[in-house]
């Protein structure tokens, strides 16, 4: 029996790690193992007029990934905020996504972040636009009026790669084309990022303030254009 249980612990070990969390091609393996890179738990309700569920689901940067489209460090920084606040919000870890408001910068990513982690639509005016938070959220539980602002630390974000990226928009809103090399060059240091922030406890990278009083105003007055495909057609 101690043979048999040593020899299916090395085929285990061997062979067993190659499912689709870790192996795909899409979201490396160094992601999926980083330590700080924990699923949520939520609840949901059942059916389109349904009850709450009875039972809870794991969701997961991976599942973040295939519904944004590509893991970034946008996507990342906004399931670190969230992950971070929602445990404020919800301290016995499970997430209620038909209770929470969420106010975020017009970003791809951590608009795409805020209602998927959250429930938060714009649609049901529960989900606001305000550019000025930059890479941070207001997050409020609607049953308590408990709200939270997040946002990364001073110094986190790199001067160098927000320039880089600033030039690529600006290259590009010119009618410009960019390189290959520049393109490569902002990827290579959002991965630096993103290991920055999975590799990292979240009180080192994070500021969370507790608002008082806070009273949450819809507002899409920040509509923009999406800014994550602009460069689709440049060569690789």
């Amino acid at each position: 029996m101690k043979i048999l249980f040593l020899i299916l612990f090395l085929v285990y070990n061997l062979f067993g790690d190659t499912n689709e969390v870790t192996q795909s091609w899409y979201y490396p393996k160094w992601v999926a193992k980083a330590p700080y890179n924990n699923p949520i738990i939520v609840k949901d309700t059942d059916s389109a007029l349904g009850r709450y569920n009875t039972r809870t689901k794991k969701l997961d940067l991976k599942t973040m990934v295939k519904v944004h489209g590509h893991l970034c460090d946008g996507l990342t920084l906004g399931w670190v905020e969230l992950s971070y606040v929602l445990k404020k919000l919800f301290p016995d870890e499970v997430v209620d996504r038909t209770d929470v408001r969420v106010v975020s910068k017009n970003s791809p990513c951590l608009v795409d972040a805020g209602a998927t982690m959250t429930g938060a639509r714009i649609n049901f005016k529960t989900l606001s636009l305000d550019n000025s938070l930059a890479g941070g959220y207001i997050v409020a539980r609607i049953s308590t009026s408990e709200a939270y602002e997040v946002h990364l630390k001073q110094g986190i974000f790199p001067a160098a790669q927000e320039d880089l990226e600033h030039h690529i928009r600006d290259r590009r809103k010119a009618g410009e084309n960019v390189s290959a090399k520049e393109i490569d060059r902002v990827e290579q240091m959002a991965d630096d990022l993103i290991r920055k922030l999975l590799y990292t406890a979240p009180e080192k990278l994070l500021v969370l303030k507790k608002l008082k009083n806070y009273k949450f105003q819809f507002s899409t007055k920040d509509f923009g254009k999406r800014s994550d495909v602009i460069n689709k057609n440049m060569p690789r």
